[in-house]
């Protein structure tokens, strides 16, 4: 069974981001320019999908002197996060008073 998650605004526009290209991973930049979220609500949102197994992440594999900026954290939705993000936007498009995207 999936772990209980509590599903902000922030966190349900997060989750309709990585459903629409389920097999891309992002970066937190990414994610943070496509949404408008910032820095400090978006990586505890992250740290909480991945620590339900909803996300994995990766650091890219460059040398930062050699790119010329820091490495990248690549978040990327699992099959659970998957399923689980798809049940809770469809339960929540079904629901009375249903939630309006503006994004």
């Amino acid at each position: 069974m999936a772990p209980h998650i509590r599903l902000s605004r922030p966190a349900l526009k997060i989750l309709k981001l990585f459903l629409e290209k389920p097999s891309e991973g992002k970066s937190g930049a990414e994610i943070s320019r496509a949404l408008g979220i910032s820095s400090g609500t978006m990586y505890p949102l992250l740290a909480r999908f991945e620590n339900a197994g909803w996300l994995t992440s990766e650091w890219e594999s460059i040398d930062p002197a050699e790119a010329g900026r820091p490495r990248r954290r690549f978040y990327k939705l699992t099959a659970l996060g998957q399923n689980c993000a798809s049940k809770e936007l469809a339960e929540l498009q079904t629901a009375p008073g249903a939630f309006v995207w503006n994004t």
